[in-house]
Order: C-alpha cells, then structure tokens, then sequence
C-alpha cells in the first residue's frame, strides 16, 4: 500500500528498513537519513485502532516520561499510519544480548523507569488500561479467532484461546492498584543508550491508568532469559519480595491474547 501524501512528505529522502520483531500485529519500518532516523507504523483492520491509539498517548506522555515524538499521523479508510521520531539505543533485549554481564544493571534500570511511569499522577491520565476496559478487546480477539495460540508461553500451551479467557475471567477479581502502566512493558519496548540508560519506552498503544502488576509481571517474565538474578533485582528495584501468584497468573493470561 503506498504512503499517504502527508507521510512521504514528512520522510522524503530517508531509506526504509523493514523491523520484523514487533508483536503489535502493525508494519513497521525504520527510515534512515542523515536529518535523523524515522519510524512508521501502518495498522489496518483491527490494528488499526492500537496505532491511532498510540499516537494519543504518545502525545500525552511527552514531557512526562521520554518516548517517541509524533510527526505525522494519518488515517484512510480502514488503515492507519503513525510516524515517529526514534529513540537513540536499542531495545533493552538486544543491549543485554551483546553483554549478558549487562542484565542486573539493565534489570534495576528498567525498574527505575518503571518507577517513575507508575508516580505519574493518575488522575491526569485519560487512558483506561484496567481490565474492564481490555475485557471486551481480548473477547473479540478471540470470537474472531485473531489470538495466535502458537505463540503462548508453555503453561498455557496446547490451550484454546477461549480457554485461556476464561481463565482470565475467572481470575479477573485479583487485579489490584490503579497506576498509569506502560501496557506492554516488554525487553522489546524500552529502548537502552550505549551508556546503559534507559531513553525511553515505545509501543505505547495500551497505556493507561491500570493494574501495576501489568507492568511488573512482563518485565520480570523477559527478564528470565537472562537469569533469575536479574529477576530478582528488578523485584528488588520496584520494593517487592515475591510475585503474587494469582495476579501473576492473571496477567500472564490477559497478555497471552494480545
């Protein structure tokens, strides 16, 4: 599909880069130039709806915690196409990889980061990132057979994705906390600079006032790639001893059907 004017506009000369390690179900490129490096998102379908959705709250997070920048944002029938500036580093997945002696340090930074989107003042953010609000989402998703069931972690393999909300909804009273949450803090969306620290975090499209276990439970589940030590110095970081295991299950359930 070719760009909308206003996109080719905004990235003239840049040469694009297909990134194919999102899971947010949007085309993603990376468009390089010497006048600084560009993303763009395209979401068509049901997709759609994250992309202009994150755009929103790419805006209201600038000043509040660092993120991508709004250039351009455009929508055409049933597709939508944000473009943004890039963060400067590389996901923190990639940064641990090139030194795993990197990981308690990048696990206490990530807490560090996390901390601060969590003290953002709730009652500013207009976002609804509770469960209620996702409920109705994941049902469509899989009413329409949308969740990739390949994909699930392996308590949860050989289920059907119906089975799996219904674990979800019967775990549903254990959500706990209102707090602004990142939605999907993952090793993929915080971006880490040469020197370790956290520039920001991307993929914003489920952010909202919410269960602080949202965030909590994704980052400490991809940080078990690098080892329990990690793991337990972003606990540490964020002032927990252990996982409650009910909100844990709950939320390693909900994300099973994004």
């Amino acid at each position: 599909m070719p760009w909308p004017e206003a996109i080719a506009a905004r990235v003239g000369d840049r040469r694009p880069a297909v990134v194919d390690d999102g899971q947010s179900g949007a085309d993603t490129v990376r468009l390089h130039g010497d006048a600084g490096d560009l993303f763009l998102k395209t979401g068509r379908g049901h997709v759609r709806g994250l992309v202009l959705d994150e755009a929103d709250r790419l805006r209201w997070l600038t000043g509040r915690v660092p993120a991508p920048r709004v250039v351009e944002v455009v929508e055409e029938g049933d597709a939508g196409w944000l473009l943004t500036t890039a963060l400067p580093g590389v996901p923190a997945g990639a940064f641990i990889k090139a030194d795993r002696a990197r990981a308690v340090a990048v696990a206490q930074a990530m807490a560090a980061f996390l901390r601060q989107l969590h003290a953002l003042p709730v009652a500013d953010c207009p976002f609804d990132s509770t469960l209620a609000a996702w409920l109705p989402v994941v049902r469509r998703l899989v009413a329409d057979g949308l969740v990739d069931t390949d994909d699930f972690d392996d308590e949860h393999g050989g289920w059907s994705a119906a089975r799996v909300l219904a674990k979800v909804e019967e775990l549903a009273g254990a959500e706990r906390g209102h707090v602004v949450v990142h939605g999907d803090f993952s090793l993929g969306n915080i971006i880490v600079g040469d020197d370790g620290t956290i520039t920001g975090c991307i993929d914003v499209g489920r952010l909202g006032a919410g269960d602080p276990y949202r965030d909590v439970f994704i980052g400490w589940r991809d940080l078990a790639g690098f080892g329990a030590a990690a793991q337990a110095a972003f606990l540490a970081a964020l002032g927990i001893d252990a996982l409650d295991p009910t909100r844990r299950e709950l939320h390693r359930a909900l994300d099973e059907l994004f």
